[in-house]
């Protein structure tokens, strides 16, 4: 499978890019701060939201109020309504990975399943999905997140698209085998 890699680091450039978005693609991003990280995730999140998708973002970067506020200024509708019908839905990292303090694969993998299956009966045509993995790396889990990302490959088979956002200062704390294979299992990968 061909794989590209994108130096991106600018709203403006994720714009130019979404045509490269396709249904299934696991992508990685890499980013040198927390602020751009955010700012591409919820242009990532709001060009799903266009295309009829469920959008999740999925952090513990900026409170939920803040997540709200923001995507009501960038996304221009009714997030309350949204996030009520769960087309929007807002998690932290701990509240979706490791509610109980840790960190089972299979367990994950049942909840996405659930989650799309969901999103489809209610008439949304994808799952898109920003992951900001800081929180794997604060509470120790790197190790496991490189794992839990290899199982799932470049592709996924399901309805879902979605970018796992890492930090280049938590990039650099993996080793060199490590980060080739979070390289191998992501089809897109940006910087």
């Amino acid at each position: 499978m061909t794989r590209s890699i994108i130096l991106m680091r600018t709203t403006t450039q994720l714009t130019s890019y979404s045509s490269l978005i396709h249904k299934g693609d696991h992508i990685i991003g890499i980013y040198p701060n927390k602020e751009i990280e955010l700012d591409l995730a919820f242009e990532f999140l709001k060009d799903g939201l266009q295309r009829n998708e469920t959008v999740m973002l999925v952090t513990e970067a900026l409170s939920k109020t803040e997540i709200r506020k923001k995507m009501k200024t960038i996304f221009k509708v009714d997030v309350d309504k949204l996030e009520a019908e769960n087309d929007i839905i807002i998690k932290t990292t701990k509240e979706w990975y490791f509610p109980d303090g840790s960190f089972t694969a299979n367990k994950i993998r049942d909840q996405w399943s659930n989650l799309i299956d969901y999103s489809n009966k209610n008439g949304r045509n994808n799952l898109r999905v920003f992951e900001d993995t800081s929180s794997f790396f604060k509470h120790g889990f790197a190790r496991e997140l490189v794992h839990y990302e290899s199982t799932l490959g470049q592709k996924f088979s399901f309805s879902n698209t979605a970018i796992c956002g890492y930090l280049y200062e938590e990039i650099d704390t993996l080793t060199s085998k490590q980060f080739r294979t979070l390289q191998e299992c992501h089809n897109l990968v940006w910087f």
